[in-house]
């Protein structure tokens, strides 16, 4: 687990206003009595979730275009191989709850399916103010529960580098803005294990050192294929290396990064399963 960055925000933050979507539809199809005892998506929990023993850092929450969003990084205390549950909820200014989509909170999913002991995975998750019953001030997250999985292959992203790409302001103008970050870096399967579907987890932080933005990247998908550059696509042996180019673009980011730049990267690797 390192640093290193990517992104077609036109793509990813789509696919993050559909998941906001999905959440607040499946909110309405919840019976008012329903709506008060579960959180939100607690349906969407599989049989069998038991507690565990997480650690959230780096959590971020704001409110734009009319959505609250809430991103953040997950730490497994568990001391075993876990997938892993949250629970969101959030109150105002003066310390009342408030509901999201007429329930107490909101069951969210981190993106790894298999994050091993001390091993850090990511969330990022949203709805439209008009799903919640308040204006959010302050907002919590704790773990809802996690399942325990077999341990597996342990990726690892290295020598990680990036480059600022600078255009001109406007034709004919002297001047240069920043436009994009071009990424370089190395994806390591260390052991003998394979990984059978290595996935990225990009981490986007801006100059103020604050957390704005994760999402999770498939390399085998088609629609990433225009987006990462990769010298080797599909399971990966033990003990491989393979070089990677991202390109992050500004458009459709998070309005504090577009206004405040990228000040660094991180990237996770797992192996799904």
């Amino acid at each position: 687990m390192a640093i290193l960055s990517e992104i077609c925000p036109k793509i990813i933050l789509m696919r993050h206003i559909l998941t906001i979507v999905g959440l607040f539809l499946l909110a309405g199809c919840q019976s008012a009595d329903k709506k008060a005892e579960k959180p939100l998506n607690a349906g969407l929990l599989p049989a069998g979730i038991a507690p565990s023993r997480v650690r959230i850092d780096d959590l971020n929450y704001w409110t734009e275009q009319g959505q609250f969003f809430v991103t953040g990084v997950c730490v497994n205390e568990s001391g075993v191989w876990e997938q892993i549950w949250l629970n969101v909820a959030v109150t105002d200014e003066q310390g009342k709850a408030l509901t999201v989509g007429g329930a107490g909170s909101a069951v969210i999913p981190t993106f790894s399916g298999a994050v091993p002991p001390m091993g850090r995975t990511t969330f990022f998750a949203g709805w439209p103010l008009s799903a919640i019953s308040g204006v959010p001030a302050v907002c919590t997250v704790r773990e809802e529960g996690s399942l325990k999985v077999a341990s597996g292959a342990i990726l690892l992203t290295e020598q990680v580098g990036g480059v600022r790409m600078m255009v001109p302001e406007a034709p004919g103008k002297p001047t240069t803005v920043e436009a994009a970050w071009q990424i370089s870096a190395v994806l390591n399967n260390p052991l003998p294990q394979p990984a059978k579907h290595p996935k990225l987890e990009l981490l986007l932080y801006g100059t103020d050192n604050k957390l704005w933005f994760s999402t999770l990247l498939d390399p085998d998908d088609p629609q990433y294929k225009s987006l990462i550059v990769t010298d080797k696509a599909g399971p990966m042996a033990g003990e491989e290396k393979r070089d990677l180019g991202i390109t992050v673009h500004y458009d459709q980011l998070p309005a504090a990064l577009r206004e405040k730049k990228i000040g660094r990267v991180e990237l996770l690797a797992f192996d799904a399963r």
